[in-house]
């Protein structure tokens, strides 16, 4: 019982970490998300999984964003969603004939009850975002037809909710809406992890975990950096940043220029030592001073 009772503290230090990594890592980079109070996208399926698994979800999330203030929301699509998966279920308990399979499959018995209560969760504990709030098309920054095309090609698996969902927390490129994105869709999480700098939180069983900083996020990050590396911290202008262009140049010419001096240098002197001259012709060599004879000093004195 003891070793299982220090694994499990192990495992809450381990993800309390974690998720400390994550907020410091958006609280440098993007720090238009981390501020409080932080904003938690709820989508149906996690709504879901938190009734079915007997989740308490204001005292997981306050643990989890370190006893931050935050406020949940939810769109108007998502509670519609929710409801019509209700009456799809009800329609199936009373006639017993399943219908076509979709997330409801996954929740086991009393599905009914579960898709209600988490509709009524959002009704009651959450900030309702209505459809005509949400922007029609969350272009993003740099992206070409290409991305486009993706991105159209990933709607078609969406449902109206998963869609409202990716465009208001994709908004400007980097999540300028400043969403948590809370979401058991694999699909909807896959596309989201795509764009930079919107965290993901999901369930795993009744565990509240907050995924660490997608690959997007960092590429991101790091162009960013470089950038301002180049821009010395975004404080030269144009003109001056022109100016030090020109003057790296110069710099690497000279440079060039003293390595060909070397060269020429380090040729001459393999032609004197070797007897190979400059343009690569064979010279006569030096010849070597010979001994003309024993060095008397070094003979042994002859016995008279």
């Amino acid at each position: 019982k003891n070793c299982v009772r220090r694994e499990k503290v192990t495992m809450r230090h381990g993800r309390a970490k974690s998720s400390r990594r994550t907020l410091q890592f958006y609280r440098l980079n993007a720090p238009h998300i981390v501020k409080s109070p932080y904003k938690i996208l709820l989508d149906g399926t996690f709504l879901a999984a938190s009734i079915r698994n007997k989740v308490p979800l204001h005292d997981r999330f306050s643990k989890t964003l370190q006893h931050a203030e935050f406020t949940f929301y939810v769109t108007r699509s998502t509670l519609v969603e929710l409801g019509n998966l209700a009456e799809e279920a009800e329609k199936v308990n009373k006639s017993g004939v399943r219908g076509k399979r979709n997330h409801a499959t996954n929740l086991g018995e009393d599905v009914e009850a579960i898709l209600r209560m988490a509709r009524q969760f959002g009704l009651d504990e959450c900030e309702i975002i209505e459809s005509d709030d949400i922007p029609h098309d969350a272009s993003t920054e740099g992206n070409g037809e290409s991305s486009k095309k993706k991105k159209n090609k990933a709607f078609k698996d969406f449902s109206d909710a998963s869609i409202d969902i990716f465009r208001l927390s994709t908004v400007g490129g980097k999540n300028n809406f400043s969403y948590f994105v809370a979401t058991q869709d694999d699909a909807l999480s896959d596309a989201l992890r795509s764009m930079p700098y919107v965290p993901l939180f999901r369930l795993g069983r009744a565990v509240l975990l907050l995924e660490s900083p997608s690959a997007a996020s960092r590429r991101f990050t790091s162009g960013v950096e470089q950038d301002k590396l180049a821009s010395a911290g975004g404080l030269m202008t144009l003109e001056e940043r022109r100016i030090v262009d020109v003057l790296k140049k110069k710099e690497k010419v000279k440079l060039q220029e003293k390595v060909k001096e070397e060269e020429k240098k380090a040729k001459k002197r393999d032609a004197e030592q070797f007897g190979v001259s400059f343009g690569g012709a064979f010279t006569q060599r030096k010849e070597s001073k010979r001994a003309k004879g024993p060095n008397p000093l070094s003979c042994k004195k002859r016995k008279v």
